[in-house]
């Protein structure tokens, strides 16, 4: 038998030997000695730009790309309907310009945990949160989109002077018509005078509305010129004077043809439009976080844990955490902000378990749950699809946040005592939120506002989620301090919108023995 080095018999039994590492994106079972104080540094940087919808993955401001700012505007929307109504367009579709709303949100944790031993299987600890958000917004319009252009009040006498003459040529023919002529009242001459008097008078109110707008909404653009609408529009009044003249013998008005713009309108003007939409609705404009709003205070938590089992491969503590509500949430009034806590308590418990085998491999599974306590926060009631909500919509209510589960695992390579390296899984998934009025009075109030009853309950939907995530992870114990380091993407999403996210998150513990 050969003989081994004694050197070399207690290095293999020391890797052998099961050693505690720093599993990054799942707890550990491990607790402070009885006496001491274990200072946890643990940052997260959260970052996206998309989320998972039952439509697939979308960017945060698909919301306002393409076509949506123009269509989400009365002026235009209301042209959209008189053209569609004066040519037969039904496909037709007025745009002042494709947009582009770029948005990437951001979200750093740099919580400090202190644990405590009151026992060598007994803590208690508290996590203080200190989060930045910050979530950067940039509009783009681009004007070659665009197929209207601006409607000039320098051209009023011109219009004037061309609905006064077509409104006299529909009138000859009316009084034509009331005379017996074409052979009035049932001659097939008279059924066409007829039909083209009633699409000359459709043609005027759909035009006189597009030039001089509704009580309700103004008239800001028109058609260009060059466009299908607007080529449409040109040949109908063509084809409308030419029947009149040549069949009907009206005095013609041609020589004052409709007017239409050449030019279309610039991207400026969607951006300003826009913004000034989202003043009127008591909405922030599209920008940067402010500096004085990047920093708040998360929710705090409060923790016990008790490690059940200690053995030579396997561990288990359970741990009872309290979530406090001290954390920031998200404002109402604008439409990508991100909330620094839910500001509501929350009731977890947590079953982690860590199995070591042949000395070099090591999982760790975390379970947990939780029990999420009402509150109230303020939102603007109404379809989430709805982009413009009124500030009337604007409302304190009841909040009952869907309970949650959550399952960790992080299997791991131990290479040498201090080092080891793997991979990192999670599922989590939620129920749906329920909001109510906080009183019956509440609920008039609103309705009141509105014009009619709204139900908190329009709220509910899409809140409930599911999503799971995959990562790396890396993980070092040296004598005195600990560290690892961890990266994780939400790689599928269901229910409500889920974030694509990326978490990158470096732990650093170190013990400190007071007693």
């Amino acid at each position: 038998m050969r003989h081994v080095p004694l050197l070399t018999l207690v290095a293999a039994a020391t890797l052998a030997r099961p050693i505690p590492l720093a599993a990054q994106a799942v707890e550990r079972t491990d607790t402070p000695r009885g006496g001491a104080l274990r200072v946890s540094f643990d940052p997260r940087i959260v970052t996206w730009e998309q989320v998972y919808t039952p439509g697939g993955r979308q960017g945060l401001g698909t919301g306002f790309g393409g076509d949506s700012v123009s269509q989400a505007l009365p002026s235009v929307v209301r042209l959209q309907q008189d053209v569609r109504a004066a040519t037969g367009l039904a496909g037709y579709l007025a745009t002042l310009g494709h947009e582009l709303l770029s948005v990437r949100a951001e979200r750093r944790v740099m919580p400090i945990r202190f644990e405590y031993g009151i026992t060598s299987r007994l803590s208690f600890g508290v996590t203080i949160p200190i989060v930045r958000v910050q979530v950067r917004e940039l509009f783009q319009a681009r004007p070659p989109g665009s197929n209207l252009g601006a409607l000039s009040l320098a051209d009023s006498a011109r219009y004037n002077t061309f609905f006064t003459h077509l409104d006299a040529a529909l009138t000859q023919l009316g009084d034509s018509i009331a005379a017996g002529a074409y052979g009035c009242p049932a001659g097939p001459d008279c059924l066409r005078a007829e039909a083209l008097r009633a699409q000359g008078q459709s043609l005027r109110l759909a035009l006189g509305r597009a030039v001089f707008g509704t009580p309700d909404s103004a008239a800001l653009y028109l058609p260009l010129a060059s466009s299908e609408a607007g080529l449409s529009i040109t040949a109908i009044v063509t084809a409308l004077e030419r029947a009149l003249v040549d069949t009907f013998h009206v005095t013609p008005f041609s020589q004052d043809t409709f007017l239409l713009p050449g030019i279309p309108v610039h991207g400026s003007v969607t951006a300003g439009l826009l913004a000034t939409r989202l003043s009127a609705n008591g909405l922030s404009p599209f920008r940067d976080t402010p500096r004085r709003l990047r920093f708040f205070t998360g929710d705090i938590e409060l923790t016990s844990t008790y490690r059940l089992l200690v053995g030579r491969d396997y561990a288990t503590a359970a741990t009872l955490l309290v979530r406090l509500p001290t954390g920031h949430q998200d404002s109402p009034n604008d439409l990508f902000d991100v909330g620094t806590g839910d500001h509501q308590i929350d009731l977890e418990g947590r079953l982690t378990q860590e199995l070591t085998l042949m000395g070099r491999l090591w999982l760790n599974v975390s379970l947990r749950g939780g029990r999420q306590l009402p509150g109230e926060r303020e939102r603007r009631v109404g379809p989430a699809e709805q982009l413009f909500l009124p500030i009337g919509a604007l409302a304190r209510l009841r909040w009952d946040p869907g309970d949650y589960a959550v399952v960790d695992v992080a299997p791991m390579y131990r290479f040498s005592r201090t080092f080891a390296a793997g991979l990192t899984a999670g599922y989590y998934t939620q129920g749906r939120d329920r909001y109510t009025f906080l009183s019956a009075q509440d609920s008039t109030a609103l309705a009141a506002r509105l014009g009619g009853p709204v139900s908190a309950g329009v709220l509910d939907a899409g809140t409930a989620q599911r999503h799971a995530r995959l990562g790396l992870a890396m993980s070092y114990v040296g004598p005195k301090l600990e560290g690892g380091f961890s990266v994780e993407r939400t790689v599928s999403g269901a229910g409500g919108p889920v974030p694509v996210a990326t978490v990158f998150r470096i732990v650093m513990r170190q013990s400190i023995q007071l007693f």
